[in-house]
């Protein structure tokens, strides 16, 4: 493809099936603990939990019956992620090694088992802000007890894991899912040399992110690993894997100014979780269609979330440095990769 396509492939809206039942869902799963601890008067109790509503944006394009099976070993993998960060939350090394480990971790098994979109994003994203929440303030984290953020998870993930499976209980949607349910695949372990080329890139460059952020010192440095991932963990080509880290800059950056307008609006409590709810249901609808324009609604999604009474001004700083530091980290690695390829087919001999 010609440059001129790849920079119009970062405006245009791609063809994609009918999604609304898929964001609607994701949704309400987010919505019900928000608006839920915000009548009850604990709206930050309800931001922290609505982490687990992200278990709803897992195996969406499978058969209820099958998620039925399915999500609970997601929601596991989620628990795993924000209870190794709340361990490791005491120095900002520790935390950096911790949220390395489930990137390769969760990186590895979602690659490997075919998960889909989207793969290891919200298992760093959560093990990142249960990381710092808990964290203590010389390592310029929240100091929150730590059981409390897992078991905020966890009320999370049976929300969402019953908003999931509540259409089941109606007849003609029980009728749909079976004609899904018969054409499903079974979920095997296989590595491939694609995939194997992917996970070598991403887990040098979470290496390298870890390295350059710990002696910076950069506040919620897992930013740089999180951008890291999501440029790296789903193509193996080096245009495809480039064109993935300008939507990430691009749709950032323009988040990063929706966050700012909400958060000078100043909406709590009810309110909100109800722009929450919108944000969320916009993602789903135009993700597949255009991942920098998702970006735009899911950036102040993931701040609003979990950068309760930080100071705007500060939040908006740290995650373009985070953002321009991650995407620098994978576009280096895929250059490199790059020269190696063209290096070793100089050196191989052509065919008689």
């Amino acid at each position: 493809m010609s440059i001129r396509a790849d920079i119009r492939s970062l405006f245009e809206l791609r063809p994609s099936p009918a999604r609304w039942h898929i964001a609607l869902q994701a949704a309400i799963a987010v919505g019900i603990p928000t608006i839920g601890f915000a009548l009850a008067g604990r709206p930050d109790l309800g931001l922290l939990a609505s982490t687990g509503g992200f278990l709803a944006l897992y195996l969406t394009s499978r058969s209820r019956r099958e998620r039925a099976v399915k999500l609970p070993l997601i929601a596991v993998g989620l628990i795993a992620s924000s209870s190794l960060g709340v361990l490791a939350s005491g120095t900002l090394l520790g935390g950096l090694l911790a949220v390395f480990a489930i990137a390769v971790i969760s990186a590895t098994l979602c690659v490997g088992l075919s998960v889909g979109p989207p793969g290891a994003l919200f298992f760093v994203l959560i093990g990142g802000v249960a990381t710092h929440l808990a964290g203590t303030a010389s390592v310029g984290g929240g100091g929150m007890d730590g059981r409390l953020i897992v078991g905020l998870l966890v009320l999370g993930c049976v929300i969402s894991y019953v908003v999931v499976l509540i259409p089941l209980v109606h007849g003609p949607a029980r009728g749909r899912d079976s004609i899904l349910h018969g054409d499903r695949q079974p979920m095997r372990f296989e590595i491939g040399a694609n995939d194997r080329i992917i996970l070598i890139r991403l887990v040098a460059a979470s290496a390298i992110a870890v390295a350059v952020s710990a002696p910076l010192g950069l506040p919620r440095a897992y930013w740089v690993i999180l951008t890291v991932v999501v440029i790296l963990q789903n193509g193996h080509t080096v245009r495809l894997s480039a064109l993935r880290g300008a939507h990430r800059v691009l749709g950032t950056f323009v988040g990063l100014g929706v966050f700012a307008v909400i958060a000078f609006v100043g909406l709590e409590g009810v309110w909100l979780g109800v722009v929450l709810m919108a944000l969320q249901f916009v993602v789903e609808m135009v993700v597949i269609r255009n991942y920098g324009l998702a970006l735009i609604f899911i950036t102040p999604l993931a701040l609003l979330i979990s950068t309760q009474d930080a100071d705007v001004g500060e939040v908006i700083a740290d995650r373009v440095i985070d953002t321009l530091i991650g995407t620098a980290i994978a576009m280096a690695v895929l250059l490199g990769a790059l020269a190696i390829r063209r290096f070793q087919s100089r050196g191989t001999p052509s065919a008689a």
